[in-house]
Parts: structure tokens; C-alpha cells; sequence
């Protein structure tokens, strides 16, 4: 009966493995898809919806983490095929993350690239604008000088 009890052990500590590396795939799923959309429309998006998907994102990566501290707990003991499975899903999907994010990421440094020349662009025709006012006015005072 002893033996009996420590199979049921291990079946329910298994079962409650693969119950949280599914939970945590579900999760992965969720934050893949959201993802895939914004990739698709990421140069046309405003900077605030990207970063609201960020923040919805965050809140995610939160509740996988805690369910990666889970997994941890169980150790790397028996692990049965369909958890290996779960696992093998999830690392292509946290593949297929770091690509969208690189493209995302990339869009944003461009944009960001963008803003500052065009800052700077006009940051330089103000200088350009306040020198050109100062050589009128220095032409009027001339001209002023000539006519008295």
C-alpha cells in the first residue's frame, strides 16, 4: 500500500507539472498572438498603441513567470513525454517572440532615429531662421545708415 501511495504521489505531482507547463503555454499562446498583430501593423501603429501593448504584455510575462517558479519547484526528476512536449512548444514559441520582438523593437529605433533628425532638422532651420533675421536686420540698420 506504502508503494501505492508514492505512485499516486508522483502521478498527481506529474499531472500538476503538466497542468502548469499547459497553463503556461496557454499563456505564451495569448501574448504570441497579440504579438503576431502588432508585428503585422507595427509601422503604421502610433508609438502609445505599441506601448500599450507592452504594458498588456508585462502583465503576462508576470503570470509566466510565477508559473516558471512552479516548475521549477518540481525539479528536473521523471519528466514524462507529454511535458517534454509542453516544454519543446513553449521554447518555439518564446522563439517566435524574440523575433517578433527584434522586428518591433527595430521599428521603434527607426522612429526614434526619425524624430531626432526631424527635431534636429528643425532645431536647424530655427538657428537657420534666427540668423537669417539677424542679417535682415543688419541689412536694414546698413541700409538705414545709407539713407541719413
Amino acid at each position: 500500500m506504502g508503494g501505492y501511495s508514492v505512485f499516486q504521489k508522483n502521478m498527481q505531482s506529474e499531472n500538476s507539472l503538466e497542468h502548469v507547463l499547459q497553463t503556461e503555454l496557454d499563456y505564451f499562446n495569448s501574448v504570441l498572438t497579440i504579438s503576431q498583430k502588432v508585428v503585422r501593423q507595427v509601422e503604421k501603429l502610433p508609438v502609445k498603441v505599441l506601448s500599450e501593448m507592452v504594458d498588456y504584455r508585462k502583465e503576462w510575462i508576470e503570470k509566466i513567470q510565477e508559473l516558471e517558479v512552479q516548475r521549477k519547484a518540481f525539479g528536473e526528476g521523471d519528466i514524462s513525454t507529454d511535458s517534454r512536449k509542453l516544454m519543446k512548444q513553449i521554447s518555439e514559441i518564446a522563439g517566435k517572440l524574440v523575433d517578433i520582438d527584434d522586428k518591433i523593437y527595430k521599428n521603434l529605433e527607426q522612429r526614434k532615429l526619425a524624430y531626432v533628425e526631424q527635431s534636429a532638422a528643425v532645431a536647424g532651420k530655427s538657428d537657420y531662421a534666427k540668423k537669417a533675421e539677424i542679417q535682415v536686420k543688419n541689412t536694414i540698420n546698413r541700409i538705414n545708415i545709407i539713407q541719413e
